[in-house]
């Protein structure tokens, strides 16, 4: 197929029709191709012509009376008249006529052993003409000789044959020319041990049919079209690679299909993503990936690339056009829905419901930019944010992009500062410590009773900017700048010094924290997939003297295994904190994208964490699919290094396993995931996930 497209929600691989025109060109230049193999016709036409006239000289010798013949041979004679039947080009008689000799000359005794080992024909034995013809025809198919001179000579015993072959000449040199995109080591591969051997032409063949399955398993529309042997015994093979002649952009009607020059979108903004350009060999595969590469931009329905012969174009010299052509998707508008999130309910297994209401601009003034205001309404969480991401900075030949936002929020820090272990509902483990209970008189008593009655939030005020890069294939590198400033909060939304065990809430002991982080991100992922590595370094800069000073480092890396239909999946992250370190920025450890088989963050909080996971991944029916697994997570003896030691205060182990087992349904929303598991006190607890574990 000669077209390379993509559709929204089309399976990839789905047919699309391709272009006729190149079609046309590429199976009259395979035909042409095969008709000269066929025929014969690069080097040896005039070998088949040499061919018909000796077997002429055979007839001529056979129907020739011999000058001395015992009587008893008479018959033979009479019957050798017959058999070598009329004139060249009449039908040949089926009669046999006895074979007393063969012989073979004119060439070494190696030729001359692969001629005789392609004959059928035998001595004392009687044949026809036609299996005499057949024969010659044999050795010709060796590919070694130039010609074949049969003769036939009347004995007492019958006809002595001699077949006379002249091999064709010592091969001096190959010289391949046309080949901009063919690689040196493929003509190597391909003709490398012709040189300096006598010519074959079935070898030869092979050869040229090797360069030809190059480029198409290579997706490039080139082909052989002759060979030819020059002076000095040098064959020249001539290869014939279309050339891209012109790059034309289409936007198709979204209702009618009907084709115009001009859309919402700029030109220059669709046709930055394209590599192939004028003046280029066209290749199939290239065409392909600057579909992906069109189609990720999350701007269009379709996406096609379709090929014409261009003016001029012919056998030996083909010229393509290619016309991109696009069908544009809504760029945007006003959108409302609801959804879950697993941090809505921290102390609980299920996540909590939240209400979206959102605007967003795809397409910016045409510029593929985005730009997007959305409210985000839970039980217990709230995000107000704007942000403005242009995926490609204009002018810029590294295709960096750049994302500004600005947001405030209010999040939960259940999993720090929640219920204590004791206070679980699913009850304590065995052996479990009684929770420590509230400090009276401790310094921030009146916020102390307001705490110990509900739950502990987080308010942030903030903004970000950040720009991103390729920095190779598959990897990916981000460099940005942030600033927020923190407030922790209760169920009214007042401020809170401490939680109500009496732990310090804050660094600056005001009841909010400022920080202004330099962000830095490395992202690998090999093009075969299978697997991704992600880093990121945090440098909190005090600016003022009270802003928080501190380094932040996390680290997470994915690989899956095949093992059959089966597939195993391991996953491991990690972290750590230098420096100042509010207890709300603390790394939990613990619920549904940790440690499967305790609440979110039961397994502890500390400075330094790890975490590690294996899961079994088991095909049911289409598309679900099983999960066994197991996790594992520490803090790394960090715990009562946190401000508080709120993991401490409520008798947190600090390390922990779980295991179970699940479901995973893909969705258009992402993998739906519903698990059951046991952490190591023997606890079962359900998770109810949504997306990829992160």
């Amino acid at each position: 197929m000669l077209t390379a497209s993509r559709r929204w929600k089309r399976r990839e691989g789905e047919p699309q029709a391709g272009a006729p025109g190149l079609a046309v060109w590429l199976d009259q230049a395979r035909a042409r191709w095969q008709g000269v193999l066929r025929s014969g016709a690069i080097l040896q036409r005039t070998c088949h012509h040499k061919l018909d006239l000796a077997l002429d000289g055979v007839r001529d010798a056979l129907a020739s009376p011999p000058s001395r013949r015992r009587p008893g041979r008479l018959a033979f004679a009479s019957a050798s008249k017959s058999a070598v039947g009329g004139p060249p080009g009449e039908p040949l008689s089926s009669d046999p006529i006895l074979i007393s000799e063969l012989e073979v000359t004119g060439a070494d005794e190696e030729l001359r052993k692969l001629a005789r080992e392609a004959l059928i024909m035998r001595p004392n034995f009687a044949y026809t003409l036609e299996e005499v013809q057949a024969d010659l025809r044999r050795i010709f198919g060796t590919g070694y000789f130039a010609a074949c001179e049969p003769s036939a000579e009347d004995t007492r015993d019958g006809v002595k044959l001699t077949i006379k072959v002249t091999p064709n000449p010592e091969l001096n040199g190959v010289v391949v020319v046309g080949a901009d995109r063919l690689p040196q080591s493929v003509i190597q591969s391909a003709l490398t041990r012709l040189h300096g051997r006598t010519l074959n032409f079935e070898a030869l063949t092979e050869a040229t049919e090797q360069l030809n399955a190059w480029y198409e398993a290579s997706g490039i529309l080139g082909q052989v079209t002759k060979v030819e042997l020059g002076e000095s015994n040098t064959v020249q093979i001539a290869v014939s690679e279309a050339q891209v002649a012109g790059l034309h952009l289409r936007f198709l009607d979204k209702k009618t299909g009907e084709a115009r020059d001009e859309g919402r979108t700029r030109p220059e903004v669709i046709l930055r993503h394209m590599l192939t350009q004028p003046g280029q060999v066209y290749s199939l595969a290239q065409a392909r990936r600057d579909v992906e590469a069109v189609y990720a931009t999350g701007l269009f329905d379709d996406v096609s690339i379709r090929p014409q012969p261009a003016e001029g174009s012919t056998m030996d010299a083909p010229r393509v056009d290619l016309f991109l052509e696009v069908r544009e998707r809504k760029f945007g508008g006003l959108s409302a829905g609801t959804g879950v999130s697993a941090a809505g309910t921290g102390e609980g297994a299920l996540p909590g419901f939240i209400g979206q209401l959102s605007y967003s601009q795809r397409n910016l003034m045409g510029l593929g930019q985005r730009l997007t205001a959305s409210a985000e309404l839970g039980q217990v969480d709230s995000t107000f944010r704007v942000s403005h991401t242009d995926p490609w900075i204009r002018g810029d030949p590294y295709h960096t992009s750049r994302s500004i936002t600005v947001q405030s929020t209010k999040a939960s820090v259940a999993a720090i500062h929640g219920k204590a272990v004791g206070e679980d509902v699913a009850g304590p483990g065995p052996g479990s410590p009684r929770p420590p209970q509230p400090r009276p008189g401790a310094q921030g008593a009146s916020s102390l009773a307001d705490a110990s009655a509900g739950s502990i939030f987080v308010s942030r005020v903030g903004g970000s900017v950040e720009w991103s890069r390729p920095l190779g294939i598959g990897w990916q590198g981000g460099l940005g700048a942030s600033w927020q400033r923190a407030t922790p909060r209760d169920e009214r939304a007042r401020p809170l010094d401490q939680d109500c065990y009496g732990g310090q809430l804050t660094i600056s002991g005001t009841g909010q924290d400022t920080m202004a982080l330099g962000i830095l991100r490395l992202a690998y992922a090999p093009p075969s997939g299978g697997g991704e590595i992600l880093a990121c370094m945090e440098q909190a800069l005090p600016l003022q003297t009270d802003w928080l000073n501190f380094n932040r480092f996390t680290l997470r890396a994915d690989k899956s295994l095949p093992l059959g239909p089966m597939k195993l999946w391991f996953s491991g992250k990690g972290g750590l904190v230098v420096g100042d370190l509010p207890p709300y920025e603390a790394f939990p450890i613990g619920g549904t994208n940790s440690v499967r088989g305790y609440v979110e963050g039961g397994v502890g909080s500390g400075r330094r964490y790890a975490v590690g996971t294996a899961e079994l991944h088991v095909p049911l029916v289409a598309p679900i699919e099983g999960v066994l697994f197991a996790d594992y997570g520490t803090d790394l003896d960090s715990g009562a290094l946190v401000l508080g030691d709120p993991a401490g205060a409520r008798g947190k182990p600090g390390n922990g396993h779980g295991l179970g087992v699940g479901v995973k349904l893909d969705t258009p929303i992402g993998p739906l995931r519903l698990e059951y598991a046991w952490n190591d006190a023997g606890v079962p607890r359900f998770h109810l996930g949504i997306g990829a574990r992160g």
